[in-house]
């Protein structure tokens, strides 16, 4: 594990009110260096095995819910099977193709936004589902605005 990662990934879980050691810490860290920002239960479990640090399914499940809720991973609306979890937390949208199970971020403005989502439903608009989700706050935002 990167030096510089582990120290961020310590920080960050400090600044989310989570202990800045321990499994959590290996976790978040094996996440932001992961190739792919978008991963199921199922290829983070993977991972850890990878690296030494298996876990059992309903205990990782538990910890990815965990950082999610403070605010640490985003959390796609469940859309498969297993959840889906993203590395980037910060809100953004998504584009999701069922037929390659392709996740694609878009850091887009929202006149760019809507300018894809009208193009999407000129081209196939019986192919197309729009999913909404107006995220609440995590818990660390809660903790601040309770102050």
């Amino acid at each position: 594990m990167d030096h510089a990662i582990d120290i961020a990934c310590r920080e960050e879980l400090r600044r989310a009110g989570l202990p800045g050691q321990g499994v959590l810490v290996r976790l978040l860290a094996l996440l932001r260096s992961a190739p792919e920002p978008h991963l199921s239960l199922g290829q983070v479990s993977r991972i850890m095995a990878e690296n030494n640090l298996a876990t059992p399914s309903g205990e990782l499940d538990r910890q990815l819910r965990i950082l999610a809720d403070h605010g640490l991973l985003g959390r796609l609306p469940d859309t498969a099977a297993e959840p889906v979890f993203d590395t980037e937390p910060e809100p953004h949208s998504h584009l999701v193709y069922e037929e390659t199970n392709q996740i694609v971020d878009l850091h887009v403005s929202p006149e760019t936004l809507l300018a894809v989502i009208r193009q999407a439903l000129a081209e196939q608009s019986d192919r197309v589902e729009i999913i909404v989700r107006v995220r609440g706050p995590s818990r660390g935002e809660r903790a601040i605005s309770d102050r």
